[in-house]
């Protein structure tokens, strides 16, 4: 049985890079994204508006799963291919397997855990406790849950903020 994984990818760079790389994921999205980042367990490759981040400077995310793995090494190999543009990777996996982030330019990436004690504030402040975890879920239990594992991508999104601003006004 596969293990899918919610996964985040933040492409950020100078605004006519991330307009170009926005490009080729709606002419040939299959070029940047494999078959299960594009068709998931629940749900399809799908993406936000570019936002800018400073003047000349923009960010276009997009969400996708994917399957028995994290998504490093599919961004780090295609991260050679854009060598102008930062890629954050966030993944959570649901099957509470580590779940954090990446730092990816050029080839090479950074990793972030999320601390365990963090995942386990941030799940209890939306409801979800251990002894939710080993009984009957309601549907508010299954809302609560995911609200929960957003927020945690946030942070694991957020962690690297100031690292992808410094390395894209280069």
């Amino acid at each position: 049985m596969a293990n899918w994984c919610n996964a985040r990818l933040v492409v950020a760079g100078r605004r006519g890079d991330v307009l170009s790389f926005s490009r080729l994921s709606r002419a040939r999205p299959s070029s940047l994204f494999g078959p299960d980042m594009l068709h998931g367990e629940a749900d399809d490759l799908r993406s936000g508006r570019i936002k800018t981040l400073e003047p000349g400077l923009a960010k276009k995310v997009y969400a996708f799963q994917i399957r028995n793995d994290d998504g490093r090494e599919h961004f780090c190999r295609l991260s050679r291919q854009f060598p102008a543009l930062c890629f954050v990777l966030v993944y959570f996996d649901p099957n509470n397997d580590p779940s954090g982030s990446y730092f990816i330019s050029r080839g090479r990436a950074r990793g972030y855990e999320l601390p365990g004690q963090l995942q386990e504030t941030v799940m209890a402040k939306h409801g979800i406790t251990d002894e939710v975890f080993g009984g009957e879920w309601s549907p508010d239990d299954e809302s609560h849950y995911w609200e929960a594992s957003w927020e945690l991508m946030d942070l694991a999104e957020t962690h690297w903020e100031e690292t992808l601003l410094r390395a894209i006004r280069r």
